[in-house]
């Protein structure tokens, strides 16, 4: 159940927030490799004084909320009343230089805002009234904007634009999800994620392949009929399921969050290149063979969002940007499986290059 608001409108221009700020305000990038958390993990619960010693973790109670196919978008609303708005990369959006649309729609609910951060701060509160709000973070709240225009072929583009809230930042601290979920103001078309319902599992650290096995299975589910969209009597495809911890502290600690993705989002994971080549041929097919899988459509169609959000042309000038983003996106998400099975990351980011560029060309605009 929704707490809902109506009030008037008022105009709002946002304003860009400092910049020793804007790198921690960003939304943290997911991981799609449940591994990488099991590694984070083990790694915290290691005996310091035997770090040899193999750690057994018990299993952990996770909660997956619906993941959207829309644009990343936060609002950052500062104790004096200031609202910056910002997609994934870029803070400070403004409706002349914004990310579809985002900050135009919102930018005229100044009043509405506030009052979207005071039912979040007076939660926070009533949840812990001996600590008391840091006037020096801003309230960040997280979401997805999305709707018609904004992406394809899944059933919420069916919707007009709306701004989903999906994490909330405060006194610089991740929440627990489900503490703010009833807290939304669809009279303004702001939303909760929580009313497409809740997914409850268990991470089995020595067993991840019989997790992943089971969360594949429900994030297919997902992809096949998407349970946000069906709440507004919409049917069509999802994409994915977004996990976090159940229970402090390793719910606010995003490194330990991850998606999974079913359908036609469904990643492809490479397997294990050779190791210990002695040749550069060698090497080079290993690099080539994982560039094919992990240089995907999707995360190509991604890297024109980020020209999109940073207002660069699809046009020469705009390559290299492209190219630099695709490389930096398998890099960061591909780490793990970089690392594990040592792949030369400079023949890597050739062979990624090689890949995007064609894909780019064929899309260049002017």
């Amino acid at each position: 159940m929704s707490v809902m608001e109506s009030s008037n409108s008022q105009t709002l221009t946002s304003q860009p927030a400092m910049a020793n700020s804007a790198a921690s305000t960003l939304y943290p990038k997911i991981t799609t490799h449940i591994n990488e958390v099991v590694a984070i993990l083990r790694k915290a619960n290691c005996d310091a004084g035997n770090p040899e010693k193999n750690v057994i973790l018990d299993p952990i109670p996770i909660v997956g909320t619906v993941k959207l196919h829309g644009t990343h978008a936060d609002m950052l609303i500062y104790s004096d009343n200031r609202i910056v708005f910002q997609s994934r990369g870029v803070v400070g959006l403004q409706p002349t230089k914004d990310n579809a649309g985002f900050a135009a729609a919102m930018s005229p609910k100044t009043k509405a805002l506030l009052r979207l951060r005071d039912l979040f701060t007076a939660c926070y509160t009533q949840l812990d009234p001996d600590t008391p709000i840091d006037p020096t973070h801003p309230v960040l709240i997280a979401g997805e904007w999305i709707g018609e225009k904004i992406q394809k072929d899944v059933a919420i583009t069916h919707l007009s634009k709306r701004f989903v809230i999906i994490s909330i930042n405060i006194n610089g601290q991740w929440q627990k999800d489900s503490d703010y979920s009833a807290i939304a103001l669809p009279n303004h078309a702001i939303y909760n994620i929580s009313r497409a319902g809740v997914f409850n599992h268990i991470l089995y650290p020595e067993n991840i392949q019989h997790t992943a096995n089971e969360l594949e299975a429900l994030a297919e589910e997902v992809a096949k009929h998407c349970p946000f969209a069906a709440t507004f009597n919409l049917a069509g495809e999802g994409e994915g399921i977004v996990w976090k911890p159940a229970f402090a502290p390793h719910n606010a600690n995003p490194a330990l969050w991850f998606k999974t993705k079913g359908g036609r989002f469904k990643p492809t994971f490479a397997p294990a290149p050779r190791q210990s080549s002695e040749h550069a041929q060698q090497m080079r097919k290993a690099a080539a063979a994982v560039a094919r899988i992990w240089t995907s459509q999707q995360r190509l169609e991604q890297g024109l969002e980020y020209l999109t959000e940073r207002h660069v042309q699809r046009n020469l000038q705009g390559l290299g940007a492209f190219l630099k983003w695709v490389q930096n996106d398998v890099l960061v998400e591909e780490k793990g499986c970089i690392n594990e099975h040592g792949v030369d990351v400079q023949t890597l980011k050739i062979e990624i290059a090689k890949i995007a560029k064609t894909w780019y060309l064929e899309r260049m605009e002017g």
